[in-house]
């Protein structure tokens, strides 16, 4: 069999109720020459059976259960291990793609020598996935935003004015994937997609995000202070050396310079996230102490706290469906 087009990578965890939505969106795509790779994180519902009884038979759908549950970035490192097509596309289950997507992001990115494209996103409830909704970039432009590795840091980083680009969801080249052995960092639970297209553009990859909104993204209501126990900064803390180092050939001084801003503006977040921590725990001390060595953290205080953690937390690889509760 010939390999397809595009291979659709859908990690998917205790996803049962909703993934049959994400699966029909890819069955509806006007390119036709693609696969669908589900990746069943070793959901303890009945996930992998709801997504094969929504793909109806349909050969181009395979599921590939996890050996353990191990996150995201494992299960999507899993699913492009598994892809045979030109291009990856990633799809969360319980997101979903316009009819057109995958036709109109494959022929620009052919036709402009890109190694990976991106698109607007349509924000819609999760309740109501079919929902229209605003657009997340803000409908700015009508024509191809290159990206570079500095644009691209910018764009996640505390404090940024503009939507946070680490959200948007690549279609990659797998030839340029295999050649420069990008992956997911397996271990990090936060941030995987702005990382992952880091390592891209650190290697040298073209990539350009279209205005058009092609990718519908569930916001799915959640309380930020009840989804996780620890510091979600200090998880990216490990990430800047390694990745330092592993392009220490080939990032010019502003790529340097950018990298540098963005881990000085997540230690900043981190204080003031911990800050916030030691503050609930009733730890006066302790929290205070956060700021001896980041004083610059204070002007977090500027707002209310709720509303600060939340978009620092965005800004860092929190969905934006996260909300402070």
């Amino acid at each position: 069999m010939a390999a397809p087009k595009v291979s659709i990578v859908m990690p998917a965890y205790k996803a049962a109720d909703f993934i049959g939505l994400a699966v029909k969106s890819v069955l509806a795509q006007t390119l036709t020459d693609w696969e669908l790779i589900i990746v069943d994180d070793c959901s303890p519902d009945d996930t992998g059976a709801a997504a094969l009884a929504a793909a109806g038979g349909d050969p181009r759908v395979r599921l590939v259960r996890a050996d353990q549950n191990g996150g995201v970035a494992r299960a999507r490192n899993l699913g492009n291990a598994q892809a045979q097509g030109d291009w990856i596309a990633v799809l969360d289950s319980d997101d979903a793609f316009e009819p057109a997507r995958l036709e109109t992001l494959v022929a620009i990115a052919e036709k402009n020598a890109l190694d990976l494209i991106a698109d607007d996103m349509i924000l819609v409830p999760f309740e109501n996935s079919a929902q229209d909704g605003p657009s997340f970039l803000g409908g700015v432009g009508d024509s191809l935003r290159p990206i570079d590795l500095a644009a691209w840091l910018e764009g996640n980083k505390a404090e940024s004015k503009s939507p946070i680009l680490g959200y948007l969801k690549p279609i990659v080249r797998r030839a340029f994937l295999q050649a420069h052995q990008v992956a997911y960092l397996p271990d990090l639970k936060v941030a995987e997609d702005c990382w992952f297209v880091a390592d891209f553009l650190a290697s040298g990859a073209r990539f350009a995000v279209h205005p058009a909104p092609l990718y519908r993204y569930a916001i799915r209501p959640a309380s930020l202070s009840r989804t996780r126990g620890h510091n979600v900064f200090s998880m990216q803390r490990p990430v800047y050396a390694p990745f330092l180092e592993r392009h220490s050939a080939r990032l010019s001084e502003a790529d340097r310079r950018a990298v540098q801003r963005h881990e000085a503006a997540l230690k900043d977040a981190e204080a003031f996230e911990g800050f916030v921590l030691s503050l609930r725990a009733k730890k006066l001390p302790e929290a205070f102490g956060w700021f001896a060595g980041r004083p610059q953290a204070l002007r977090f205080l500027a707002k209310p706290v709720g509303v600060r953690l939340e978009r620092l937390a965005s800004r860092f690889g929190y969905r934006a469906r996260v909300r402070v509760g």
